[in-house]
């Protein structure tokens, strides 16, 4: 056998021993990342032990059966373990080559011990953290998230740059357009204001109809209406398919189904399907169709017609029978809840 030949099997041999640890590179599988060496020594994270291998692949063996490691270094035949990732950036040196078994999880994301994969916060999805998700519900989805309910940045596809959005990673991922529950802030304003949104997410808000669009129009979504109305207490629900806003003509409104709670003792009432089709009216912008200004007569901004049977943008207010004092700018949703106040209101997508 030639020369030539008896190293070709070497180094085939040796390249198949490296893949059986790392698994194929061209399939992803592979992230062994080594981090530069610098003139000056900085102590590598904490170790799992010092131990004498053959070559650098025993040492990245030993290591990925090793559930507690994380990272390695290796210097002739000696081999380091670690139980913490190196960091980007910083400058390990000494004579080691350093390498960690995992991608370095992105925009803070952290790389679980026992998972060996990344963990995700703030919005960011992906298996290395490296993007934004586009909506709450993928943030659901992607299992980096369970539970958690606060802000989180959101890139919709057809935004052009990310913004926030309150999220309850729950029930399929929420995210909410508007939260109506005390006299924090107005909902009486212009059309800018509705258009760029306003107020607290974490008390009263409006997202704002941009960014609604931007979010209902990438990708089918239903919209839920939540409220409790002052004299019952009780919690009622009506939900929309497929809702969209058409940016074009005045953030038009329209939606195919709806239907209410599955329990009729909390079913919501359609409100909506008289309104279907209408533009966003607001006091300065009055696309209804009634010889009023709706939105100034209810004061407040919705998608009015003649007028509306409903009003959850409308002013937050409390009387001694719990009932409305008939004033049109008060807070009432008529189908289900006739004469009574609405006492909190809040509106949230959910991706189909």
């Amino acid at each position: 056998m030639s020369t030539s030949v008896l190293a070709f099997i070497v180094v085939k041999l040796l390249v198949l021993d490296f893949q059986s640890i790392l698994g194929d590179p061209s399939s992803g599988i592979a992230a062994f990342i080594q981090y530069s060496q610098c003139s000056a020594f900085q102590a590598p994270p904490v170790s799992g032990g010092v131990h004498t291998v053959r070559t650098k692949t025993g040492c990245a063996r030993m290591c990925s059966e090793d559930p507690a490691c994380v990272a390695y270094s290796v210097s002739g035949p000696l081999c380091r373990t670690h139980e913490e990732l190196f960091q980007t950036g910083e400058c390990y040196s000494g004579g080691w080559k350093h390498y960690n078994i995992h991608k370095r999880c992105k925009n803070e994301g952290y790389t679980g011990v026992a998972t060996r994969k990344c963990k995700c916060y703030g919005g960011y999805v992906g298996d290395d953290c490296e993007r934004l998700m586009i909506d709450c519900s993928e943030g659901f989805t992607s299992g980096h998230y369970d539970g958690e309910d606060g802000l989180f940045l959101v890139h919709p596809v057809l935004s052009p740059e990310p913004f926030q959005v309150w999220c309850r990673m729950a029930h399929g991922g929420n995210t909410y357009i508007q939260r109506h529950e005390r006299n924090s802030t107005s909902f009486y304003r212009t059309w800018q204001d509705y258009k760029d949104g306003f107020g607290d997410p974490r008390y009263d808000f409006w997202l704002g109809n941009d960014k609604i669009s931007h979010i209902v129009n990438g990708r089918d979504h239903k919209l839920f209406f939540n409220y409790i109305d002052v004299f019952t207490l009780k919690f009622r629900q009506q939900i929309y398919t497929e809702f969209k806003l058409n940016r074009n003509n005045d953030y038009q409104m329209t939606f195919v189904l709806t239907w209410g709670h599955s329990d009729p003792s909390h079913h919501g009432g359609d409100c909506l399907g008289a309104l279907k089709g209408q533009p966003f009216s607001t006091f300065d912008r009055d696309n209804d169709d009634s010889p009023l200004n709706c939105a100034e007569e209810h004061k407040s901004g919705f998608w009015f017609k003649r007028c509306t049977p409903c009003n959850p943008n409308g002013v937050w207010s409390e009387t001694p029978d719990k009932k409305r004092a008939g004033l049109p700018w008060e807070m009432f949703w008529t189908p289900a809840y006739g004469d009574n106040l609405i006492l909190s209101c809040s509106i949230f997508l959910v991706a189909m």
